[in-house]
């Protein structure tokens, strides 16, 4: 039998690069070998060679869902798995930090983006969702007690830092591999810088989704409601 495996990234944006990954793919011991490996990027893009790499590099130049189609053949009928990458714009993402913001800090960053890629837009992304997950903790939610959405945070520069530090401390958190060398020693640098300005921080918010500010703002030093 075959069973292929296709990793793929959950959201990525228009025209940032992503690795269409099958390399965890595998067949039974019974199974001929396999002759080829093939992944198309979207339906009625066209099936591409992978068989020696078996992964493909790939960005999309439009947002939207793409079904993303892995084909494995051996020596009979090819088996063929489909699953769903979404790509979004800069706009819809909403994210609270770049890049370019990275660099200020650490100039040499982009050195260490990953096999497949040619940003840190997911781990910004991750941020993003860890400052939402933590204002959820603390009980800052929507009108209807809901977690709040990316759209409720209305001036992003109201977590910029907060967001920026926690990415850089993400990176160098994955780069370290020892309590004492560089990158743990980085990490614990922007972990510092990361506290300091969410303690700094003062969050407007549209809890109900009207596209206004409401009156009330939250201070983040103390949990508390800063009245306006």
């Amino acid at each position: 039998m075959i069973f292929p495996v296709l990793k793929l990234e959950d959201i990525v944006q228009v025209d940032d690069q992503t690795r269409l990954d099958a390399r965890k793919s595998y067949t039974t011991p019974d199974e001929a070998s396999v002759t080829l490996i093939e992944i198309e990027p979207d339906t009625a893009l066209g099936f591409l060679d992978i068989t020696s790499q078996q992964f493909l590099d790939y960005q999309y130049s439009t947002d939207g869902d793409k079904s993303v189609s892995l084909r494995i053949t051996t020596d009979g009928a090819p088996e063929t798995l489909t699953k769903t990458l979404t790509i979004t714009t800069a706009v819809d993402d909403k994210l609270f930090s770049s890049d370019e913001e990275l660099t200020s800090h650490e100039p040499d960053i982009l050195e260490y983006v990953k096999p497949g890629r040619n940003s840190f837009l997911n781990i910004h992304r991750n941020a993003q969702d860890r400052i939402l997950t933590w204002l959820d903790e603390h009980r800052i939610n929507d009108i209807d007690g809901n977690r709040l959405t990316k759209d409720a945070i209305v001036d992003i520069e109201e977590v910029n830092d907060w967001s920026k530090f926690m990415v850089l401390r993400l990176i160098f958190e994955g780069l370290s591999n020892s309590v004492e060398d560089l990158f743990s020693n980085k990490a614990q640098m922007y972990r510092e810088l990361e506290a300091i300005a969410r303690n700094r921080s003062q969050i407007r918010l549209d809890k109900n989704g009207d596209g206004d500010i409401d009156p009330t703002a939250y201070d983040l030093r103390s949990f508390g409601l800063v009245r306006k």
